[in-house]
């Protein structure tokens, strides 16, 4: 979409600021991730009841938008796509100022809740994928690190003790940067290693705001969720 478009989504997801979640200073969300909803030691409540009572606001107001980015997912992955009313829509992420990142803080990870659900039959796990859609970026820029190492090369290499945490693996793979646009969307498999990226600085008024989900393979098609 346009950055004109990408603006928009913005400024109608703050008229919800009522619905949005704190999950800790300057950072919120409108939505229910299961990174930090469906996790043992929640404390935000549980994910499936969230998911229901925010899926008619989301649906109300950004059916629109989930239907560009199914039709944008469908081009990108080259198979069918849909939605459930069983799993959370994908959200929003809302950083302010006194959140986005300046130093290489964030946690380097894999994409792994997809783990925390008790998924039917015919979801195959093995295919997954997470994707991003920037809407606003702070002035000095914001994106993604990423390294060319996999999820499973990371289990060997614990394996083989030949790390002693995931942050390791750093040592070994080239650091790859991926810039954030607002309008843009960023694909990608989820169990490559990443991390949000830092901005070089940040300013009164800057912003980090992204729509965010993960799909995995269901039958014919994929299924997307939070």
């Amino acid at each position: 979409m346009s950055a004109r478009e990408a603006e928009n989504v913005r400024d109608a997801v703050h008229r919800e600021r009522p619905s949005w979640i704190e999950r800790g200073a300057g950072f919120h969300t409108l939505g229910t991730p299961s990174y930090l909803d469906l996790t043992p030691n929640s404390q935000s409540g549980d994910y499936h009841d969230r998911a229901a009572r925010h899926r008619p606001l989301l649906w109300d107001r950004f059916g629109w938008l989930y239907n560009r980015l199914a039709a944008a997912l469908v081009d990108v992955l080259n198979a069918p796509v849909r939605f459930t009313e069983w799993f959370a829509l994908p959200g929003f992420h809302v950083w302010f100022t006194e959140a986005v990142f300046t130093r290489p803080r964030a946690s380097v990870h894999f994409d792994l809740q997809y783990r925390l659900f008790d998924w039917p039959d015919e979801v195959d796990a093995s295919r997954v994928f997470s994707f991003t859609l920037p809407l606003r970026v702070p002035a000095a820029g914001g994106g993604l690190n990423t390294w060319p190492v996999s999820h499973a090369t990371f289990l060997e290499a614990m394996r083989r003790d030949l790390i002693d945490s995931v942050g390791d693996l750093r040592r070994f793979h080239p650091l790859q940067y991926v810039p954030y646009s607002p309008g843009e969307l960023v694909v990608h498999s989820g169990l490559l290693l990443h991390q949000i990226a830092p901005s070089a600085s940040v300013r009164p008024g800057d912003e980090r705001l992204t729509l965010q989900g993960h799909g995995i393979w269901s039958g014919d098609s994929w299924l997307l969720y939070w």
